[in-house]
């Protein structure tokens, strides 16, 4: 099982902000989410759509839940506005982040309840808090 954020910046000054944040969160996930929580799902993806000056995402929040069944992916958006990040600190980002990717958790996990794929949620939750615990610290 991989859990993989990516991002898509549009301000170079968010990519600098983000990046070495969405790192942190994929060396975390690498490190903890290590158990085969569902049937057939082999891939989470989380996809940080953050807005600035060059691209304007429009929105904000966690949206666009997918499940790839041929790939086995289960994928979903956290949109980030310009006004959320410009002046925010790094201790409020990371706890934005945190709280963020939690809630994609919250949506992905009723999905794979519905979907009959999630095996081991217990497990997972308590695998994804270990992971967020040591990114926040």
């Amino acid at each position: 099982m991989e859990i993989q954020i990516s991002g898509q910046y549009g301000d170079p000054q968010a990519d600098d902000i983000f990046w070495p944040m969405q790192k942190k969160l994929n060396d975390y996930f690498k490190k903890y989410i290590v158990g085969e929580y569902f049937k057939s799902i082999t891939k989470i993806g989380i996809v940080f759509r953050v807005s600035g000056k060059i691209w304007d995402f429009k929105s904000q929040g966690v949206e666009n839940l997918r499940y790839l069944k041929k790939t086995k992916t289960l994928t979903v958006d956290l949109v980030f506005s310009q006004s959320q990040w410009l002046n925010a600190d790094l201790n409020e980002l990371s706890e934005m982040i945190a709280q963020g990717t939690l809630q994609c958790f919250e949506l992905m996990i009723k999905k794979t309840e519905k979907l009959g794929e999630l095996i081991q949620k217990e497990s997972l939750l308590s695998d994804i808090d270990k992971a967020i615990s040591e990114f926040m610290r």
